[in-house]
């Protein structure tokens, strides 16, 4: 290989920096196959497994001239390779990691690490993970190896004699990769499918139970260990989560299967050295030196300005399969056509329009399923839409029938939130929806609004401070009421807290004027502290306020400035504009939706939604609003 004599001189250059910092971050990279393109094929027996079949069906390959450039980069930019040991001694005191650490992992199993990769990581004295999935190592010299929808050959995975070579160098570290994990799952009754580690597995004609899922995810872990110990004589406490999907019920089982470190992917931060949950950032041939770069600078670019719109799946839904399927191909395809970041993508149904939720779109304990789809339209949205998903939920519009406390004022009957039955019974619900379905976010549906005739108040008139007093407690309440909810959904949410991020819908009248706020149980202020996003909702054609276009402009404009004079951080709020006149139950024209959206970007706002969005009948038509509020050019 032309390579060869390079790595000798390279070895008696090279030297390790010796500097010292405590309590400092560090990256993970993450590599996959490595080729050496100016090797025979009969060098990697590609007579069958040449580099274009290898290019296809690994989509992280890169070439060895990539991955030496790429340890040129980190040495000459002072970045010193470490060990995954080092790192715990550095979280148990025992030692220090140099400055500017970086940890290389290799997920797979591929024979490049034997034969490409290690030469190289030996030639720069560079420590590295190495991540095995046991069932494909395991499987017989003339098998092959179900890896995704193909079947590989066994001959093109490492050996355990060479994993044993490779580990007497002490450079290599084996962390598990799951016995048979690396793999998906059916996971809704329309086929969709998701990575193994996650729950909701559906088969038969039903789904798996949390205790199925958890014995499944157990069993799996234990024979992955039990074989890696078997063949190396050491037991991993490393786990590399295939796809770095995961959850926080998956995360607790690996802990009790002796695995006190689990890495994911996709990740932006860098790693604190006593975290035992470990990001990493994923390297193809794609990967330029600037996002290396970012990243190890903890400085990776993410757009911060979100455009959302809500999506009611009662307008999805149809019992006539092909009228639904029509549906569903309008919705993704305009998702992606508007260019937006988020969909609030209703989990309930609400049929007689009452507010109150008797019925949802998701397999759950508590309350009658209308159709099975929440899992698929949102999988769906965040794959072929390429936006994020968050449920849009009720906090206490639920009716779980009788046996349930309940309170009302005009009309509106609502789930008492400080009854600890009821805050269970919709913790679960919340559990069911994430067991079940993959989504980015919870969107907490403004319907927790208790005045003061709702709350366990004493008899006679309150003075001011009294009602403050009170409506401070109530506030605080609900507030801690959605975070059991969220706790519910944690569980088993789609990569866990890193992913599922949390928002608030308010009223433009009751953030801005404390009395209505204090009236109404709502707090702008601990809301945008409490919750990733506070979603402001403006209502300029609410019933007795504007009845024409310049009166609800002026509207418009007026309550975003009043919005802003609250001092309110912009960048955690979003500011939802109505697609429905409410006066008139006719669609706001789409020219008049645009015009409030440059009035919102004219006066700073950003982040900003409008709902509910009409995909069937292509209201606001796409061709007037994209242009205003994509953030796709």
């Amino acid at each position: 290989m032309k390579y060869t004599r390079f790595l000798s001189a390279l070895t008696l250059l090279l030297s390790m920096s010796t500097a010292y910092a405590a309590n400092i971050q560090y990256g993970v990279m993450c590599y996959h196959d490595v080729v050496d393109e100016s090797a025979p094929p009969e060098a990697y027996g590609r007579d069958e497994f040449d580099d274009e079949f290898r290019r296809q069906y690994y989509p992280q390959t890169i070439t060895v001239n990539k991955l030496i450039n790429h340890f040129n980069w980190l040495r000459n930019n002072g970045y010193t390779p470490v060990s995954w040991q080092q790192i715990k001694d550095a979280r148990s005191g025992r030692g220090k990691l140099p400055a500017k650490p970086v940890l290389l992992t290799f997920d797979d199993g591929y024979i490049s690490f034997y034969k490409t990769i290690f030469p190289v990581l030996k030639a720069y004295n560079y420590p590295a993970m190495y991540a095995l999935v046991t069932s494909w190592m395991e499987t017989p010299a003339n098998g092959h190896i179900a890896y995704g929808k193909k079947k590989l050959p066994r001959k093109a995975f490492i050996t355990w004699e060479q994993v044993r070579e490779m580990q007497q160098s002490g450079l290599i570290e084996i962390a598990s990769h799951t016995h048979d994990l690396h793999r998906s799952n059916f996971g809704n009754p329309f086929g969709s499918e998701f990575a193994a580690a996650l729950p909701g597995k559906y088969e038969n004609g039903r789904y798996e139970t949390p205790e199925e899922y958890r014995k499944r995810i157990a069993d799996d872990l234990r024979r992955s260990a039990d074989i890696i110990e078997k063949r190396t004589g050491k037991r991993p406490n490393a786990l590399v989560w295939p796809y770095g999907q995961y959850n926080q019920k998956a995360t607790e089982i690996a802990r009790q299967e002796g695995f006190d470190s689990d890495f994911t992917l996709f990740d932006l931060e860098l790693n604190k050295e006593g975290a035992g949950h470990v990001g990493r950032i994923l390297v193809d041939h794609e990967t330029g030196y600037g996002v290396i770069k970012s990243y190890l600078e903890g400085k990776m670019f993410e757009s911060k300005i979100k455009r959302a719109v809500y999506v009611n799946l009662d307008d999805l839904y149809s019992p006539n399969a092909e009228q639904f399927n029509r549906n569903f191909d309008k919705l993704v395809s305009r998702i992606a056509q508007l260019g937006v970041s988020v969909v609030y993508l209703q989990a309930f149904s609400d049929e007689d329009g009452n507010g109150i939720a008797e019925k949802v779109y998701f397999p759950n304990r508590h309350l009658k399923m209308k159709a099975d789809l929440f899992s698929r339209v949102a999988w769906q949205l965040m794959t072929r839409s390429g936006v994020k998903v968050y449920a849009w939920m009720p906090m206490t519009a639920f009716n779980f029938g009788s046996g349930y406390d309940y309170v009302s004022n005009s009309g509106a009957r609502r789930l008492s939130f400080t009854n600890e039955k009821n805050r269970r019974a919709a913790a679960e619900v919340y559990e069911d929806l994430a067991f079940s379905s993959r989504f980015n976010g919870l969107l907490f549906q403004n319907d927790a609004v208790f005045t003061d005739f709702k709350g366990n108040l004493p008899s006679g008139a309150f003075g001011n401070s009294q009602y403050w007093q009170q409506a401070a407690a109530n506030i605080d309440g609900l507030v801690h009421y959605s975070d059991q909810l969220k706790a519910g959904a944690m569980k088993y949410s789609f990569n866990g807290a890193v992913e599922l991020k949390s928002a608030h819908n308010l009223y433009a009248g009751q953030a801005i004027d404390k009395e209505a706020q204090k009236w109404f149980t709502q707090s702008l202020s601990k809301y945008i502290k409490h919750y990733d996003y506070t979603a402001i909702a403006l209502m300029p054609y609410e019933k007795g306020r504007n009845t024409n276009t310049q009166d609800a402009a002026k509207w418009v404009k007026s309550t975003t400035q009043d919005i802003k004079n609250t001092g309110i951080p912009l960048d955690k709020t979003i500011i939802e504009l109505p697609a429905q006149n409410r006066q008139t139950n006719q669609p706001v024209p789409a020219a008049e939706l645009v015009q409030w959206m440059n009035d919102l970007k004219e006066r700073g706002i950003k982040n900003i939604a409008y709902g509910p969005d009409d995909f069937v009948n292509d209201r606001p038509a796409i061709n007037i609003v994209r242009p205003a509020f994509s953030i796709k050019r």
